[in-house]
């Protein structure tokens, strides 16, 4: 009977130790193909880097490189071995005046102190040509959360700076253009105003020498004889000078030079104005005033003003349109 107990037990022992062998055997099948299935996952991201268009690589928290993608040789013309074994990738490949920022771009970004974790900055490669790159990176973590480092992504854009500096050359250009229109503006805009100061002086001298002939008339009216006779050689003398008349043809030459154009645009808009009517929408595009433009043509205000009322009928505008802005837009 108690051998009897003692197989019983043993068999019991053998049966428990075959389930825990079978359990054991199965955690290994899953260890096994966990293992496989990492594995899998890293050739498949190790291929992905190794052939990716851009330079990848992976610097552990140390700031030691713990991986560098085949492209940077396309970029650096180091290998992915040699760049591994440089004691010091900025001595190795940095411009000079750009070490130290990069330097500090890469100490920040693996003790996470940065949040826009990008940087340009040039390169001297192995044949010594200088090279302008940008650099993205992020941090990477396992699983369970655990910080291993920084994977940086380093871009050619050497390119693209030119592309740029062409754009700013088109910029300097655009802007040494602007500065000849403005000039040219500048000049025409003082040209505007000597044709303008000439016209008006004109206009004020007619103006005056209407007004002494109107006093000088009163005058002969009612003097003495002596003084009718002083006074009327007075005004002959004034007549013989006689109201300076417009030079029209030379209007005409600073009015096409200031405002190309005008004269045939307002006659094929509006080719039934007379004579004086385009003459009047002449010297409103030149901005003279109704005084002014009496002055010039040897009239008064009123008349000027009566002028631009008929001339508002014939070019038909609206009673909220005003003629000079009109004519200013023609």
């Amino acid at each position: 009977m108690v051998i009897q107990k003692n197989r019983d037990d043993s068999f019991r022992k053998e049966k428990d130790f075959e389930t825990q062998l079978s359990e054991i055997k199965m955690e290994l099948e899953e260890i096994r193909a966990a293992l496989e299935e990492e594995k899998n996952q890293r050739q498949f991201y190790q291929f992905v880097a190794d052939f990716t268009f851009g330079w990848e690589l992976w610097l552990d928290p140390s700031g030691k490189i713990k991986y560098c993608s085949p492209s940077c040789q396309d970029l650096t013309g180091f290998t992915a071995n040699q760049v591994i074994a440089s004691e010091n990738i900025s001595v190795l490949l940095i411009y000079e005046p750009d070490r130290e920022k990069f330097n500090h771009f890469i100490s920040d970004s693996l003790n996470q102190l940065i949040m826009n974790q990008s940087l340009e900055f040039r390169i001297l490669t192995r044949h010594k040509q200088l090279c302008w790159c940008s650099v993205n990176v992020r941090g990477v973590y396992n699983k369970q959360g655990r910080y291993l480092g920084i994977r940086a992504s380093v871009h050619d854009i050497t390119r693209l700076k030119r592309a740029l500096g062409h754009i700013q050359e088109l910029s300097e250009g655009k802007e040494f253009e602007n500065r000849a229109k403005w000039r040219m503006k500048s000049k025409l805009d003082n040209k505007e105003r000597e044709v303008i100061s000439s016209l008006l002086q004109l206009s004020q001298k007619n103006e005056l020498l209407a007004l002494v002939q109107k006093q000088l008339k009163k005058l002969v009216s009612g003097t003495s004889q002596q003084a009718h006779q002083k006074a009327s050689a007075l005004l002959k003398t004034l007549e013989s000078v006689s109201i300076s008349p417009v030079d029209w043809e030379m209007v005409v030459q600073q009015l096409e030079n200031l405002h190309p154009g005008f004269i045939d645009r307002l006659k094929l808009k509006h080719p039934n104005l007379s004579s004086k009517e385009e003459k009047l929408c002449s010297y409103l595009r030149l901005g003279l005033s109704s005084k002014e433009i009496a002055g010039l043509q040897n009239i008064n205000s009123k008349s000027v003003e009566v002028s631009r009322g008929r001339l508002r009928k014939k070019l038909k505008l609206q009673r909220e349109e005003r003629l000079k802005e009109y004519v200013d837009h023609i």
